[in-house]
């Protein structure tokens, strides 16, 4: 081999550098930790405090733990990118465990104490939030188009003013006017102004975890907060949410949490499209529609343009507009005519809240956006 494939065995005389470079960086990943650092743990995350009186727990009892959790992670068959998240993040873990914790406190011990609980497994999303088998989707062949057969008839067209905009054969596009209050929209904008409004992001690379992490991107400038925790369960949220799930026939829990969005003038969101792809193997499922609430009146722009469609929606307060991310016949599957573009606000600040409905329960596992 060094004879014959000296350039692949990194032989040449050229390539010293880069071998040195390669060696140096994996010297960097191995520290040598010594007797004490191992003695409390300290290759497994936080240093550990040896003893918890207050739960009866003594220092061999602790030693012991973590001499049995590192043989685990020894045994372990586990990949390197899992191995590195798979840490204890407070300095009682061990002690906890030992005090039993791991089985009266799962969630947190879990999560945060995954060495001393032997469950590094558990730190994965498939692990975490299993596809259930015997969960029913919201839409079945055929529901897409019943829902807006609903949507645009009675008793909804008596109680809403609402205007098709698209309907098959191509996707359905509906506007369905006064379904926020402008007590409620003023209340949203608050509840955005508590949660704090940040810079928008997008769908970024996949995490160790199975999870996908975001990323700032040139194409969307907007500022949104996610209507959670305290938000969710404020009046108003819940109250909008219940007239959303009566307007979509689908299940409160099968929502994203709202986002609430802020554009200033010249703020925009370029071409996109509202499904996502690694949902199809999620516990939740993919987006199948959309409820876009306009919380404000804007002086000039800020309208939502559907590119293949070439239609353009203007902001109104009150207004919801909604559109599905799937076909009517294949609800898992991306209908790519849908794609649409949040255009430039020219005058004014506009503000609105996205409700995104998924196949399956959102809420029970994820408890987060995703």
């Amino acid at each position: 081999m060094l004879e014959y494939c000296s350039r692949s065995c990194k032989q040449c005389p050229d390539q010293a550098e880069e071998l040195a470079a390669i060696l140096a960086e994996k010297v960097k990943k191995v520290k040598v930790y010594t007797k004490e650092e191992l003695r409390i743990g300290e290759d497994m995350g936080e240093p550990q405090s040896l003893e918890a009186p207050e739960f009866h727990v003594s220092e061999k009892e602790t030693t012991a733990r973590i001499d049995a959790s590192r043989l685990y992670l020894q045994d372990s068959d586990f990949d390197d990118d899992l191995i590195e998240i798979c840490l204890n993040k407070h300095e009682k873990c061990f002690a906890w465990a030992v005090a039993g914790e791991c089985e009266k406190n799962k969630k947190y011990m879990i999560s945060s104490c995954a060495p001393a609980c032997m469950t590094c497994d558990k730190l994965t999303v498939e692990s975490r939030c299993p596809i259930d088998p015997d969960a029913k989707a919201a839409w079945e062949s055929g529901s897409l188009n019943a829902m807006f057969e609903r949507l645009t008839s009675e008793p909804i067209i008596t109680q809403y003013n609402v205007t098709i905009l698209s309907s098959p054969p191509e996707p359905w596009v509906v506007i369905v006017d006064g379904v926020v209050t402008e007590e409620e929209s003023k209340r949203f904008i608050e509840l955005g102004d508590v949660e704090g409004f940040e810079r928008s992001q997008d769908v970024g690379a996949k995490n160790p975890d199975g999870t996908y992490g975001s990323i700032v991107s040139t194409g969307r400038t907007s500022t949104n907060a996610w209507c959670n925790e305290k938000c969710h369960d404020d009046p108003v949220a819940v109250n909008v949410q219940k007239r959303l799930s009566y307007l979509t026939m689908i299940n409160e829990t099968n929502s994203e949490y709202l986002q609430l969005l802020k554009y200033k003038p010249g703020q925009f969101y370029e071409d996109h499209h509202d499904y996502i792809e690694h949902n199809l193997n999620r516990q939740q499922g993919v987006r199948i529609l959309t409820a876009y609430l306009y919380l404000n009146d804007v002086e000039a722009g800020g309208g939502t343009k559907f590119t293949g469609l070439d239609l353009t929606v203007m902001p109104k307060l009150g207004r919801a507009l909604f559109w599905p991310s799937v076909f009517n016949d294949k609800p898992h599957e991306k209908d790519g005519r849908t794609n649409h573009q949040a255009l430039p606000v020219e005058a004014g600040v506009k503000f609105g809240a996205n409700g995104w409905f998924h196949q399956y329960d959102f809420k029970v596992c994820t408890g987060y956006h995703l």
